[in-house]
């Protein structure tokens, strides 16, 4: 049995009866925090994508603010215009004011000397209002006779039969030029006012046409917005779809994984269980044949030891045999020490098989012990088998 081939297992004996050592696992294919490092690089692709995002829509609001600035810019460039316009027509219209108050200042003045220098006496006084009572009688004299005369005039028109026909023709024509000329002031009119309406209803219809463009420009642009939107919406509902199954298919091979590792621990954890068992027995079993052969290597020592007693008390027998009684006496002493010796040989291998047993015991926890820290510890970090390793080539 100690000349078999031993079996390839990770665990060997040291240079001592009971020290035993354990190969570490051999690497993974893949390491063991694979699974977190695909996590992270997913992670790092979508807070990649999300910055993208993020930073196209600080852009878009950044080219939205511009715009914006644009058009209040140019507003605001029109308004100082406009302003700087009516403040320098306010100016002109201001200083136009100052020359016609300083015109009307002068002419008040002019007024004011003519005035002063017109200062009339009181006979100055009488005899104006003398000639002027005068020139006003005269006046209503003239009126009344120019009455008069329209009226003697229009009496002797009325009364003249010959005359009469002449003048109502010449009434008549005087009617019908006026007639005339009213007609065309109301058929000029007519044409402005319909001049004025058919500038109107081009204005109408210009502003009809660009109202009906505008409204179709915001429309095709409402559209327009409501399809970037929609894109945008389907982009990040795929975006969001596609993370969902990736984190599901992610959990998926997760748990895959752990349960192979699981039931490749398992196996792992079986077949040293079955390795130490067989290793025990084995152990068990060279220890027991150490014993017998110890146990035999000590009889026929005894009993190489009794032989040659034997022979010197026969020796000594056949030379005395007046010391027979006392050879018989020491014959039955050496039988009695033999027997002794060999309750005592007895006794020391009961004893060595007790020892051996609590060895067994001792051996049995300390593997037990190293199984459940390295169970434990094989759970918490991927270090644990060449940690066992050590230690075990260290006990």
């Amino acid at each position: 049995m100690l000349l078999s081939k031993p079996r390839r297992t990770r665990e060997h004996n040291g240079p001592t009866p009971h020290s035993v050592a354990i190969i570490a696992k051999p690497p993974l294919k893949k390491p063991p925090d694979s699974l977190i490092l695909e996590r992270r690089k997913k992670d790092e692709q979508r807070l990649k994508v999300q910055e993208e995002v993020l930073q196209q829509k600080h852009h878009d609001l950044k080219t939205q603010w511009e715009k914006e600035t644009d058009i209040r810019i140019q507003k605001n460039t029109v308004k100082r215009r406009v302003d700087s316009m009516l403040k320098a027509e306010g100016f002109e219209l201001e200083k136009r004011r100052e020359k016609l108050r300083a015109l009307l200042d002068a002419e008040e003045q002019q007024y004011v000397i003519e005035i002063d220098a017109q200062q009339e006496t009181v006979l100055e006084r009488q005899a104006k209002m003398r000639a002027r009572a005068k020139a006003l009688r005269e006046k209503r004299e003239q009126e009344r006779l120019a009455y008069v005369e329209e009226k003697l005039d229009i009496r002797w028109r009325e009364e003249c039969d010959e005359l009469r026909p002449i003048l109502a023709r010449k009434h008549q024509n005087e009617v019908f030029e006026e007639r005339a000329k009213q007609i065309e002031i109301s058929n000029m009119i007519k044409s402005r006012e319909k001049e004025e309406e058919g500038m109107y209803a081009a204005l109408w219809e210009s502003d009809r046409i660009m109202k009906m463009e505008r409204e179709e420009r915001e429309c095709a642009a409402a559209i327009q917005r409501n399809k970037d939107c929609l894109e945008v919406l389907e982009k990040q509902l795929a975006a969001i779809r596609l993370q969902n199954e990736s984190a599901k298919r992610l959990k998926e091979e997760e748990a895959r994984l752990m349960e192979e590792e699981k039931l490749q621990r398992e196996a792992e954890e079986r077949h040293l269980l079955q390795v130490k068992r067989s290793q025990q027995a084995e152990a068990m079993s060279h220890h027991m044949n150490q014993i017998k052969l110890k146990a035999r290597r000590q009889a026929k020592e005894l009993q190489a030891e009794l032989a040659i007693d034997m022979r010197i008390l026969e020796a000594l027998l056949a030379e005395t045999e007046n010391e027979k009684e006392e050879a018989v006496k020491r014959k039955g002493e050496l039988h009695q020490e033999a027997h002794a010796y060999m309750q005592y040989l007895d006794e020391q291998v009961q004893k060595e098989k007790e020892a051996e047993r609590e060895l067994e015991s001792l051996i049995n926890e300390e593997v037990e012990k190293q199984w459940y820290q390295r169970r434990v510890r094989g759970q918490l970090s991927p270090g644990v088998p060449h940690f066992v390793c050590n230690r075990s080539a260290e006990l």
